[in-house]
């Protein structure tokens, strides 16, 4: 684990699957184009995660509506 990843904010269980799904807090940050040792850059990083969190939740909210739709068209 990189010293770095010690600088990581606390994160929400979503935060966190979508962190690890880049291998850790210092990867997640380097691939979003951030120093994972400066301080308002992980500010930042949080903030990017958090809006990964919310765009993630819209996607599924928009494929259950898809879906329903569809499922609503071949039983008519």
């Amino acid at each position: 684990m990189p010293d770095t990843d010690a600088l990581a904010p606390p994160l929400t269980p979503e935060e966190r699957a979508i962190v690890k799904s880049y291998g850790s807090w210092t990867h997640f940050m380097i691939c979003v184009g951030l120093k994972p040792y400066d301080f308002d850059d992980i500010d930042e990083a949080k903030r990017i995660v958090a809006d990964f969190v919310v765009a993630s939740k819209e996607h599924a909210e928009e494929q259950a509506r898809e879906e329903a739709e569809e499922a609503s068209k071949q039983s008519k």
